[in-house]
């Protein structure tokens, strides 16, 4: 679990309510708003529009436009497209920084209109993105002054190479028809596109007519943020219409609430589709933003089928800042986890998960089928009962049902049983059946039938999936989802499962089947189609089926396992010999723990009750006891106090710096008389730091790290880069002997993190690969590897454009610094690195 504190400033939402939040800025494109009005004949010719528009950032236009004869014009007016144009132009000329998204619909040759707007002088500032790469930060598109952005619907042909496709881009809904909680699921195309798009916001459905009063203005917040949460994506996009100017406010208000905002990601690629379990289910893409209110806790529980979350929860309680991302691991759950049935009818009716269970059937038998080799054979009126569904985990619970069948014969007009019993109530009857030749999903009054048609005599894969928290019944056929319904309330009923049989002996199979499984949980899309391609299961055994083992087979396993044991200690003792030098374990304190004091970031110190004081260290004493821990750590012998003279009283003369010193060392021990495990002492014109447990130092740690002979190994690296991660060596601190100091550990920093950077990339650990090469920028901004990481990070995630853009900015840096052009373009830049790294 983590869990966030937020800390809040107050903001007035229009002469109604307060809440106390912290402000966020958004900084990057898809958590940012924009107030969309409505151009049309009245509006295009007026100058209050066109004022609205210049003044006012955060500001796009929706327009129609159609094409005849190869003439464009916009569709209210029949003006020529052109002087549109030009009137855009000038509402972005003054204002650098000002964004303006066009929404276009489209009648006609989208070629022509693409001719003409690349011909205008509107044609420099259009950004465009590939569909599948993800939208850049504000920043980037103003500094690279494409600050036009430009969508397009309706009916057209060809396709665009400067209008983005809405449908592909964006999630959109209308206020004006208010859907059920269940209907979010239906937009499965659209969950993942980044970007949100309310319609009709000026028509909401509310008790009032003509302007706005202030009493009406929390309903229209509260819908946004409703839907901003349960979308878990920000509303971009707000269409008010005509009346644009009486909804402005929705900008700064939604401005005012706090966000967290982060990724959900599996092996560096972020998921299709997550689950969220907030008060309400919500379904976003991989990534997601919510907003939070002042004064609620805010609890995010991320889950998809097939996936284990880390961290499991994230809880919002109220004090301390957002941070900018959270990032989730997704983990591949393994297949056999939560199985609670595995049949293979291999001349047998046998559960493996529990074996013991003897099953009864009727009118089957076993046969030797030519492509899957041992199945049952369930012909009319066959059934095998496998007892209560509670064993396999069915009832009021997620679960998946996987077999594959082959039908001998199937019928037009009624039921091929696969899978049910005999109940007929709502929610007590299961019926896993073709209905028609269709696959069918049932629970008696609560079902769902695909459309996919089979033929007899081939054998398929099929799965049926239920997922509690939406209440999803899918239906899988060969590894692909073949349809899906939401808001379905769990099976309940009693009565035996039968293979081959339902509905109250009304259908039968008629035909083969073979690795029938159960699961008490929803498998993953990847499982799914692992299991199509006839992956084996590896069962979790359990200890209450392990009493099937006899003796004889249990000691024979519990000697191997003796001897082997034996054979690994062995070979971890000699290990352990021929390592020990090498071996160096830190036990990482918590951030705020007492008795330590970090150097990495801000210069901090705690002291033994858990208390800050750093600000006892004035900054003559600071400078002493960093003077000394750097040459006690350095070489084990301290500073001589000939070299703290020269170096902290340069100049003054020696009966002065004598009282200097004995002044400020009383000061220092005082301070370290705080701090358990840590002392300065005198030794052979020596001041030595002595430091035992307790006591924690992050600088120490690390350069103690950094003299393991051969180098760290990875547990160690990982280690190191907790400790460095925070920031560099004493930041805002300059003394004129700390520039060597910050030399050496800048080039430790960089050597080693580029050592564990090898490790992630070939691991293809993205968000690490991220972390490092900001570290190593830190310290070194114009360190060729660690950019080259980030444009390699951002290569794989889609961001071709950006990573561009990085290594412009990096070659003008570069220019600007050494005052000669870098000697790499782009390509032979990644060619020469990607062998090195």
């Amino acid at each position: 679990m983590i869990r966030i504190n937020l800390k809040y400033c107050a903001f007035t939402i229009i002469l109604f309510f307060i809440f106390h939040v912290q402000h966020i800025s958004a900084t990057e494109f898809s958590n940012h708003t924009f107030l969309i009005a409505e151009g049309n004949s009245t509006s295009l010719n007026s100058n209050r529009f066109w004022q609205f528009l210049k003044t006012n950032d955060n500001v796009g236009i929706e327009i129609k436009i159609s094409e005849a004869d190869k003439r464009v014009t916009l569709s209210s007016t029949n003006q020529d497209i052109i002087e549109f144009l030009s009137r855009v132009q000038k509402v972005t000329e003054n204002v650098e920084s000002k964004i303006v998204p066009l929404f276009i619909t489209f009648n006609g040759d989208i070629s022509i209109l693409d001719s003409i707007i690349s011909s205008s002088n509107l044609a420099s500032k259009i950004f465009f993105l590939p569909q599948g790469e993800t939208w850049p930060s504000l920043e980037y598109l103003i500094q690279s002054n494409r600050r036009i952005i430009l969508f397009v619907k309706g009916n057209y042909i060809n396709e665009s190479r400067i209008l983005h496709r809405l449908d592909n881009y964006v999630l959109k809904i209308s206020a004006n028809k208010i859907m059920a909680t269940s209907d979010i699921f239906e937009i499965e195309s659209a969950v993942n596109n980044e970007l949100f798009l309310i319609d009709e916001f000026d028509k909401l459905p509310t008790n009032w007519a003509g302007t706005i009063s202030r009493h009406q203005v929390p309903d229209y917040i509260n819908y946004a943020l409703e839907n901003w949460t349960k979308y878990g994506k920000r509303p971009n996009f707000i269409f008010a219409g005509n009346k644009y100017s009486q909804f402005y406010f929705i900008i700064s208000q939604l401005n005012s609430f706090p966000w967290i905002s982060g990724s959900v990601k599996v092996s560096g690629k972020t998921l299709e589709r997550v689950y969220w379990k907030n008060q309400e289910i919500s379904v976003t893409g991989g990534k997601f933003c919510f907003p939070y209110r002042g004064g609620e806790e805010l609890m995010l529980s991320a889950f998809a089928p097939g996936y284990k979350m880390t961290p499991r929860q994230i809880v919002i309680t109220g004090e301390m800042e957002v941070s900018e991302n959270y990032p989730i691991i997704a983990t591949p759950i393994e297949i056999g986890k939560d199985i609670t049935g595995s049949f293979h009818f291999d001349n047998i009716i046998s559960n493996e998960v529990n074996p013991k269970v003897i099953f009864e059937g009727e009118n089957y038998s076993f046969s030797e089928d030519i492509e899957r080799g041992d199945v049952i054979k369930l012909p009319e009126n066959a059934s095998v009962n496998l007892g209560n569904p509670e064993q396999f985990g069915l009832r009021n619970s997620s679960f998946t049902v996987s077999c594959f069948v082959k039908f001998t014969e199937i019928l037009e007009f009624g039921d091929n049983a696969i899978l049910g019993n005999y109940e007929n109530e709502y929610r007590r009857g299961l019926h896993l059946v073709l209905r028609s030749g269709h696959p069918y999903f049932g629970l008696w009054g609560n079902d769902y039938i695909s459309e996919e048609k089979l033929q007899a005599n081939i054998w398929y894969h099929l799965v049926w999936r239920y997922i509690i928290e939406t209440g999803e019944q899918a239906i899988f056929l060969n590894g692909r989802n073949i349809g899906s319904s939401q808001g379905h309330p769990p099976f309940s009923g009693t009565g035996d499962i039968l293979l081959g049989s339902a509905l109250s002996e009304g259908a039968s199979l008629r035909g083969y089947a073979d690795d029938l499984y159960f699961w008490s949980r929803p498998l993953g899309k990847e499982e799914i189609n692992r299991l199509a391609l006839n992956e084996e299961v590896q069962l979790f055994v359990s200890k209450k089926n392990k009493s099937f083992y006899n003796r004889n087979s249990s000691l024979v396993v519990i000697g191997f396992f003796v001897l082997l044991l034996l054979f690994i200690v062995l070979i971890v003792l000699f290990q352990k010999i021929r390592k020990q030098k090498k071996q160096i374990f830190i036990n990482l304190p918590e951030p705020d723990s007492s008795n330590q004091i970090k150097l990495f970031n801000e210069f901090t110190a705690i002291n033994n009750k858990g208390e800050n004081i750093t600000k006892l260290f004035t900054p003559k004493v600071k400078e002493l006891f960093l003077f000394v821990l750097v040459y006690t750590v350095k070489n084990g012998n301290g500073a001589r106090i000939t070299d703290i003279n020269e170096q902290l009283w340069p100049g003054i003369e020696s009966k002065k710096i004598a009282n200097n010193r004995a002044v400020t060392l009383n000061k220092l021990r005082k301070i370290l008389n705080e701090i358990d495990g840590i002392e300065i002492v005198i030794q052979n014109r020596y001041f030595v730091i002595k430091m035992s447990n307790p006591f924690f130092s992050d600088y120490v740690e690390a350069i103690h790290l950094c003299q393991v002979a051969g180098g760290m190994t990875r547990q160690q690296l990982e280690t190191f880069f907790v400790l460095v991660k925070k920031g560099s060596l004493l930041k805002e601190i300059n003394w004129n002997w700390l520039d060597d100091v910050r030399g050496y550990t800048g080039n430790q920093v960089i050597d080693n993190l580029l050592n564990l950077a090898s490790i992630y990339k070939k691991e293809k650990n993205l968000e690490s690969i991220d972390s490092i090469s900001k570290r190593i920028l830190d310290y070194d901004d114009l360190n060729e590897e660690a950019i080259y990481l980030q444009i390699w990070m951002l290569q794989k995630t889609n961001n071709s454009h950006l990573a561009k853009f990085n290594f412009k900015s990096f070659c003008t840096k570069y220019e600007e610094n050494l005052g000669e052009p870098f000697s790499m373009d782009f390509e032979q830049f990644i060619t020469h690195y990607s062998d090195e790294i």
